[in-house]
């Protein structure tokens, strides 16, 4: 089992703050107290704070064990010189959580134990003789003592180890919310990206591509037939100024607070019946509507009717809105040729349809034959839940 934890700079320089501190609140104690091994605790100080300027998390394991295994030695090697340390060994098994699996640290906590625990006894009189101690060499209060010692330590451990691992769930957390923040951020960029795309598409996209046809057919006819070059030019003209319109609608969709939908929706239809000769049955009862889905709407209505125009045929195109109590409904019927679903892919057109309907969070159904016209169906969540 593999474990490697990226560690922040600030938990790594706490744990070399934390273990300086030990060592320099020990070494002067020893110093002032003048204890007769003074030197040699020095000795160990030393060896301690060295190790400190190093924690090799993404060192191999070996190295991980050697650390933790090298510092909890001295540990152990210090008590039979006569020597308490006792404070880096509950070090040594925290920085072992940060370096080690689970399964590694139980089995160091159990050596540990069982290595430490008769040594500490048998070094226990020449500590006790060291703090001038008159139980020294009774065998009932060092039996006490023993039971204390395993105690604490049980005690010290277990706070180690539970401190230990809330810093590392907490650094988790931390990468997983940051890890998160981009995949957000991410999907925000592809959102906006596709939404330009969308708009671009629903509101200029077919306007300049027939505007370049009427163009193209000026330029083909203005030898030979100046009246068909300026029809053309004059319909050139309409579709620039509808253009410019679109521009403008989408700017004042997305900037003011209210957008009134009906009256978008019979400007449209307006533009469309002075360039198709279609027949065209409007039936709408909504109510006013947030503004996101108002505009949603309007676009679905305006990719409707765009895509009956290049490739329906229709004469004949009934557009319905009305609202349940539950839903919102809008309906676009043509009579035109029609497709079979099976077979047609779906072009860009109708997806951005069903992109806008599922941000709606709504659903949208298409029925079509061959010869059979078009029916299209859009269902929105009623006005409580968009909200």
């Amino acid at each position: 089992m593999s474990f490697d934890l990226d560690l922040s700079p600030t938990i790594y320089r706490l744990l070399r703050y934390v273990e300086w501190t030990l060592v320099a609140i020990i070494a002067f104690n020893s110093a002032v107290n003048g204890e007769a091994n003074a030197w040699l605790g020095m000795l160990f100080l030393i060896a301690f704070a060295l190790l400190s300027l190093v924690l090799p998390i993404h060192r191999p394991l070996w190295q991980r064990r050697g650390y933790v295994t090298l510092g909890l030695s001295l540990v152990i090697i210090a008590y039979s010189l006569g020597i308490d340390f006792n404070i880096f060994l509950y070090l040594y098994i925290a920085k072992s959580c940060f370096l080690l699996d689970r399964r590694s640290i139980i089995v160091i906590v159990v050596v540990t134990a069982i290595i430490s625990t008769p040594i500490y006894v048998e070094a226990l009189p020449k500590i006790l003789q060291e703090f001038s101690c008159p139980l020294a060499n009774n065998p009932s209060e060092i039996q006490k003592f023993t039971v204390n010692y395993l105690g604490n330590y049980l005690t010290g451990n277990t706070f180690a180890i539970l401190f230990s691992s809330m810093v590392i769930a907490e650094q988790k957390s931390r990468k997983r919310a940051e890890a998160l923040a981009q995949q957000v951020e991410s999907l925000g960029i592809a959102l906006e990206r596709t939404r330009i795309a969308r708009d671009i598409h629903d509101s200029l996209g077919h306007t300049l591509t027939n505007l370049q046809v009427q163009l193209a057919v000026a330029q083909e006819f203005r030898q030979h037939n100046l009246a068909q070059s300026f029809r053309a030019v004059d319909l050139a003209k309409g579709l620039a100024d509808q253009c410019i319109e679109d521009v403008s609608q989408s700017l004042s969709a997305m900037r003011q607070p209210n957008f009134n939908l009906n009256q978008a929706l019979n400007s449209l239809i307006e533009q469309v019946r002075q360039n198709q000769a279609w027949q065209i049955e409007w039936q709408m009862n909504l109510p006013d509507l947030p503004l996101s889905v108002s505009y949603n709407l309007y676009c679905i209505v305006k990719e409707g009717l765009i895509n009956i125009q290049k490739h329906a045929q229709a004469s004949r195109i009934c557009i319905r809105g009305e609202r349940t109590p539950e839903e919102i409904i809008l309906e676009i019927d043509d009579n035109g040729r029609g497709f079979d679903l099976q077979k047609s892919r779906i072009g860009f057109g109708l997806k951005g349809i069903d992109e806008r309907v599922q941000s709606l969070n709504g659903r949208f159904e298409i029925h079509s034959q061959l010869n059979q016209g078009t029916q299209i169906r859009i269902v929105v969540p009623c006005l409580s839940q968009l909200r």
